[in-house]
């Protein structure tokens, strides 16, 4: 979808990308094929420059470079080109003002792997340094934030954020509510929410008990699993929406199997507590 794409070029905005393409104008080919475009000369030009840059990022691989061009609602654009670099992020933490983060999971290249606090939280930096996109769902107003804020790790600068993409495709509310819309089941964890992550946290520091952090990073790890799913239905439907919806398809791809297994006596004791006002 990058090489069909416009509106990341100066002067060159929702409308006028819609008119290029109408006009027959529909990739970065047709730019620089020599023909005649329809916008003044000097806007021609300027076109034909942007699209040469483009061309230059994308052989470079500069994900980030287009990322501080496209807006955060056409951030999807970016898709199914970097799609092999994209990296799935979620986060938990403890709940507290000042939190800490506990758990983290990234799925990057069919991986998961996830980080402990007080165990392995150090690998997370160098581990997203490999990312070139990242995917999130509600990320840039929270995982994002908290990790750059709380433990210094420097997140890629090209973010999906699928709440608001999803938001953009009429799916509103949390990742739950979502994941259903999809038919995304997450059987034995059903009912599990970030308040119950907190609960295993505060739980597990309490006990030790292994089946118990098992269980936080099973729900952490299906966070993750789930995004796979979700950004695969959400650019099949966008791409439907663009003139080349008969060239661009996107398969959906099954749920990865969780490393994890969530206990289900565990389960059971956390699911559904109410949240307690401190």
């Amino acid at each position: 979808m990058l090489g069909r794409t416009f509106c990341h070029l100066p002067g060159v905005g929702p409308k006028s990308e819609a008119g290029l393409w109408n006009a027959g104008v529909r990739s970065w080919d047709d730019v620089l094929s020599g023909g005649e475009l329809p916008v003044s000369p000097g806007k021609a030009e300027l076109l034909r420059e942007g699209v040469r840059r483009s061309r230059e990022a994308l052989e470079a691989q500069d994900a980030d470079w287009f990322a501080a061009r496209l807006r955060t609602a056409n951030s999807w654009r970016l898709f199914p080109h970097f799609l092999p670099h994209a990296g799935y992020l979620d986060i938990e933490t403890d709940g507290e003002r000042d939190p800490v983060v506990t758990a983290v999971a990234l799925l990057h290249q069919g991986r998961l792997t996830s980080y402990v606090h007080g165990r392995d939280m150090d690998a997370l930096e160098r581990d997203l340094a490999r990312v070139k996109v990242l995917v999130t769902f509600n990320g840039k107003c929270f995982d994002v934030p908290v990790l750059e804020r709380v433990l210094g790790v420097r997140c890629p600068r090209a973010h999906v954020d699928l709440r608001f993409v999803l938001r953009g495709l009429g799916q509103a509310g949390g990742l739950k509510a979502c994941e259903k819309r999809y038919g995304i089941s997450r059987r034995e964890l059903d009912g599990v929410d970030g308040w119950s992550a907190v609960l295993l946290w505060r739980l597990w520091e309490r006990t030790g008990d292994p089946r118990v952090l098992e269980t936080l990073l099973a729900y952490n790890a299906a966070d993750v699993l789930s995004l796979e799913v979700l950004l695969a239905h959400a650019l099949d439907e966008l791409f439907l929406a663009t003139p080349f919806a008969a060239r661009l398809t996107m398969p959906i791809p099954p749920m990865a199997e969780n490393p994890f297994t969530p206990d289900p006596e565990i389960v059971e004791m956390v699911r559904g507590v109410a949240r307690h006002p401190y």
